[in-house]
């Protein structure tokens, strides 16, 4: 049963619909769905917003839609091209030049065709062009007629994964992640990523969001407010501040009296571990140091002690981020240090051994 939801949830949800945020994005702000937040919309009585806000359409964004439609490319194409939502350039491609007409079907011919370039290796774009139809549908109809056999993807496993999140809190580049890893890409890696919440984790700092940073700290807003600006966790603003020996935002639960753990608060953190502690705590309404804190006494975190962001046990050895700590943390120590290592990150002794004589 999804929780109740929460007056700070609510204020969220208040502020960002009426300052035109999508509702993918608020959603993902309050940890719920995008019918979960448009129910809530409707229950608390605010009117939907009108499609008449969004930004008119210039006759150069007209031309070109014109085009790319005379051209066939999708909608999605376009959407990224012209900075808009794929629903809003459909909803326009229909206002200019009408319903895209329904594809033809498939004729005896056509498959005939087909047929005849998978067996001399044809190029299928030209195939394409030949038969007026896209490359994607001649493929799907070949592999319909059992002519393409396309290479099924091959799947993450638990050691990538690691890869990939130990790469993102070093704040290394998806270029650079790929090339640790065998048979990925850096647009896979991008995918991947997105895909275990890790898109705006441990970004490297800009000049950009420094000066946004003193900006906020001089306007003295709250910690939870500039974290979210920034899309950065609470932690890393923080630690920015001092960085940059700024005074750091205070936060808007500090001086709050301690309130006790409910079972359907540990029941959330027990489903939801493997996020963020800052988007844990707006959910809660509990500081980010006190979701970890209760995380790692209800012994959620065993075995990702480092991060949050480590649900995963990593194959083949040491993660990059292992190696990293040891080698920062294993200059000129001893023999209990080494232990104390070992024991943190959970690795054999010996193989701590040998990252500090490899260091």
């Amino acid at each position: 049963m999804a929780p109740r939801w929460s007056e700070h949830e609510d204020r969220i949800l208040r502020r960002l619909y009426a300052d035109g945020v999508p509702h993918r994005a608020i959603a993902q702000a309050v940890g719920r769905s995008e019918d979960a937040v448009s129910e809530r919309r409707r229950t608390l009585g605010m009117p939907a917003r009108s499609r008449s806000r969004s930004r008119p359409w210039s006759p150069l964004e007209d031309e070109l839609l014109r085009g790319g439609t005379a051209m066939g490319l999708p909608a999605a194409a376009l959407a990224t091209r012209l900075g808009r939502p794929p629903e809003q350039v459909r909803r326009r491609r229909r206002a200019l030049v009408g319903a895209a007409p329904a594809p033809a079907p498939f004729t005896a011919a056509d498959d005939a065709a087909i047929a005849a370039s998978w067996a001399g290796s044809r190029d299928v774009e030209a195939l394409a062009r030949e038969l007026g139809r896209p490359a994607g549908s001649v493929r799907l109809r070949a592999q319909k007629l059992g002519l393409h056999r396309p290479t099924p993807r091959r799947r993450w496993m638990p050691h990538e994964d690691a890869a990939v999140r130990d790469g993102y809190e070093r704040g290394l580049t998806c270029v650079q992640i790929a090339a640790l890893l065998h048979h990925r890409t850096a647009a896979a890696v991008a995918a991947r990523a997105a895909k275990l919440g890790l898109a705006t984790f441990a970004r490297a700092w800009t000049a950009r969001d420094d000066l946004r940073l003193r900006t906020l700290a001089a306007e003295g807003a709250a910690l939870e407010r500039a974290a979210q600006l920034l899309s950065r966790t609470p932690e890393a603003v923080r630690a920015r501040a001092r960085k940059l020996d700024v005074a750091a935002p205070r936060s808007s639960r500090a001086g709050r009296p301690r309130r006790p753990w409910s079972d359907d608060e540990d029941e959330l953190l027990a489903l939801h571990r493997a996020l963020n502690p800052a988007t844990l705590a707006g959910l809660l309404d509990r500081s980010p140091e006190a979701i970890a804190q209760r995380l790692r006494h209800l012994r959620l975190r065993t075995g990702a002690e480092r991060s949050p962001h480590h649900p995963a046990t990593a194959r083949n050895g040491p993660t990059p981020g292992q190696r990293a700590a040891a080698a920062r943390e294993l200059r000129d120590a001893g023999p209990r240090l080494v232990l104390a290592v070992a024991r943190r990150l959970e690795l054999p002794l010996t193989q701590v051994n040998g990252l500090a004589r490899a260091d």
